[in-house]
């Protein structure tokens, strides 16, 4: 008996020195995991902190892309109807160039972003110069340059999303951070409009604000906290698209995506060619148009955006992407089939709802398909056949408008996004789809609690 006792005191794993060894481990390993779950709180507060202020100010500078500028090129420099054309969708041309820019960037000594703020820098030094402009050729130049400018920071964000927020509340803090941007534009559009009826045509005022918005979004994204990630794949930009071309997945879901961006965007402009040109029967004031697309349809994506990113949070990303399909498939054939201001109101904030939503997807999406250290890669991808997309399809609603009527367009619109819902159904009961979710699910990378 007391050789036994010998032998078991004896061997390493029960030995009476080892069990205070053991305790001790256990402690430190649990005080690691509490100050490793402590400074994962502290990054993704503070990154969800400078996110929200700089969605604030990059709102406002939409509406200054968007409104404002155009209204210069008119009023202040009676712009060729062409360039006015250009300036108008050579932001989305510029989103083609992502991938060689996001190439030079990962080849650069800094991180996504410093990059970022570097882009913001650009941009504030192209309003500064366009507000002293005295023609239209270098105010077209400036402005052109900035829009380029601007685009080319989209891709870089999403791998801090990856890393900054943990995946149960990763949607619901982007979706909150993307309600702070229609936030921003409507302050911003109230205080411009209120200067303006004050001080009119100042608008070298409005400029050098958008350039000092600019250095603080620029400030936000040096605030961001960037940490190491897996080291990713250093391919040519040429190999990295034939990467990306073999992934029959993500092609699919890039397809059935642009079926539903092309019948949004075919439709947005014609949204206000339908209310504002007599030839339609409506005629709408100017104050009914500002009240739709500039304070119901903002409001829309305000209140919803953190109710997207929770449900993101919650359910399977394509569900969501049918969820939110559905707010164009009602929205769009409801706004072009009456003349009644209430149901094109409803309409309105159906389509507002589904933009929010539809930022919230678009931002995400890659990241629940792709390996992390691809992620860069496939997201300018992604914002290269945006851009393309997004740069075509209004031409193509104005030249249906030409030939048919708005319903009419509004009808082809509902056809595509109907392909586009059919097809994800599909896609999610195709077994090459349930294997790449059965590997994202192992990797850790799609937990959904």
């Amino acid at each position: 008996m007391q050789q036994q006792n010998k032998i078991a005191l004896d061997t390493p794993n029960v030995t009476l020195k080892s069990i205070p060894d053991k305790i001790m481990t256990r402690q430190d390993d649990a005080l690691s995991n509490r100050q490793s779950a402590c400074v994962s709180t502290k990054v993704a507060q503070k990154t969800f902190f400078f996110d929200c202020l700089r969605y604030l100010c990059q709102g406002a500078l939409d509406e200054e892309w968007r409104t404002m500028i155009l209204v210069m090129a008119i009023r202040i420099f009676d712009m060729p109807l062409i360039s006015k054309a250009l300036l108008t969708s050579i932001g989305f041309i510029g989103m083609i160039f992502t991938p060689l820019t996001q190439a030079w960037a990962h080849r650069s000594r800094w991180n996504a972003m410093e990059v970022s703020a570097l882009y913001f820098i650009f941009i504030a030094i192209a309003f500064f110069c366009a507000a002293f402009s005295t023609s239209w050729i270098p105010f077209f130049t400036f402005m052109a340059l900035g829009k380029i400018f601007d685009k080319q920071q989209i891709p870089l964000m999403i791998g801090v999303y990856s890393t900054n927020y943990p995946r149960p509340y990763r949607g619901y803090k982007v979706g909150t951070a993307m309600a702070c941007m229609p936030l921003g534009g409507i302050i911003f559009t109230q205080c411009v409009g209120i200067f303006l009826n004050k001080t009119p045509n100042h608008f070298i005022y409005i400029l050098s604000i958008a350039s000092l918005l600019s250095l603080l979004c620029a400030f936000c994204f040096l605030k961001i906290p960037v940490q190491n990630v897996e080291p990713s794949f250093h391919l040519s930009l040429r190999d990295n698209f034939k990467f990306i071309a073999k992934d029959r997945i993500f092609i699919a879901i890039l397809f059935l995506y642009s079926l539903i961006a092309v019948a949004n965007q075919m439709t947005l402009p014609l949204r206000v060619e339908y209310l504002a040109n007599h030839k339609h029967g409506i005629d709408a004031s100017l104050g009914t148009l500002i009240g739709l697309f500039a304070i119901l349809q903002p409001l829309a994506c305000i209140l919803s955006g953190p109710i997207w990113g929770k449900l993101y949070d919650r359910i399977h990303f394509i569900t969501m992407r049918q969820w939110v399909t559905l707010c164009f498939l009602i929205g769009i054939p409801l706004f072009f089939a009456t003349h009644e201001l209430s149901v094109i109101s409803l309409a309105s904030i159906l389509l507002g709802i589904g933009r929010s939503g539809g930022m919230v997807f678009w931002s995400l999406w890659v990241t629940d398909i792709v390996p992390s250290r691809r992620v860069s890669a496939y997201m300018s991808a992604n914002t290269a056949v945006m851009g393309l997309r997004d740069a075509l399809a209004p031409a193509l609603g104005y030249a249906l408008l030409h030939y048919t009527s708005p319903w009419t367009v509004g009808v082809v619109a509902f056809a595509l996004l109907v392909i586009s819902l059919l097809g994800f159904e599909y896609l999610c009961r195709h077994s090459a789809y349930e294997k790449r979710m059965a590997d994202m699910e192992r990797d850790g990378a799609f937990n959904k609690n």
